[in-house]
């Protein structure tokens, strides 16, 4: 057996080992979730016939910065919907953060404060469409240019942000993003 398919615990038959760097590390040789049998009893109510489910609890050090971000993403900004022409848009419309538990439906038109991580949902919706702008190349062959135009999916305003510039800033980042 080569180096490059040894078998270490819970790697898969005839995998390579890619990277043997310094510092390199190799995932399916670590002990992946924390999968433990649990009994069940075939008799008495359901709730009550599985075994709780053992939980290793792991200490790390708190990262700070993950902590600030987390807690910046939960201020309270306010912001304005704006108004749709178009007769069949939804008035109004729904934005999700993290599951169906973390919705917030934003009415059109209102000035209404939500928290900053439902603002970045709506400034990453962005939609591109294309328009086609004819040329003639010094060749005089005709020939089509895609021109693209982003825009979001549902235009809003920033009407008042507590982190003032550091949140736009923020704001002008997340949009300038592809």
């Amino acid at each position: 057996m080569t180096d490059s398919t040894k078998r270490g615990p819970g790697r898969p038959p005839k995998t390579p080992i890619i990277n043997k760097s310094p510092g390199a590390s190799e995932p399916m040789e670590y002990t992946i979730g924390q999968d433990h049998p649990r009994a069940m009893s075939s008799t008495g109510p359901a709730k009550e016939s599985l075994e709780r489910p053992y939980i290793e609890v792991v200490d790390r050090p708190v990262d700070q910065e993950k902590l600030a971000e987390l807690k910046f993403m939960e201020e309270m900004v306010t912001i304005l919907i704006h108004e749709d022409p178009d007769p069949n848009a939804d008035p109004m419309p729904m934005v999700g953060n993290g599951g169906d538990r973390d919705i917030v439906y934003l009415r059109r038109g209102e000035d209404q404060t939500v928290k900053r991580k439902y603002v970045e949902v709506l400034a990453r919706s962005k939609i591109t469409r294309y328009t086609q702008r004819r040329t003639v190349d010094e060749t005089g062959i005709e020939k089509y240019i895609q021109v693209p135009r982003t825009t979001l999916r549902i235009p809003f305003s920033v009407i008042e942000d507590p982190s003032g510039r550091k949140g736009a800033d923020w704001l002008r980042g997340i949009l300038q993003e592809a």
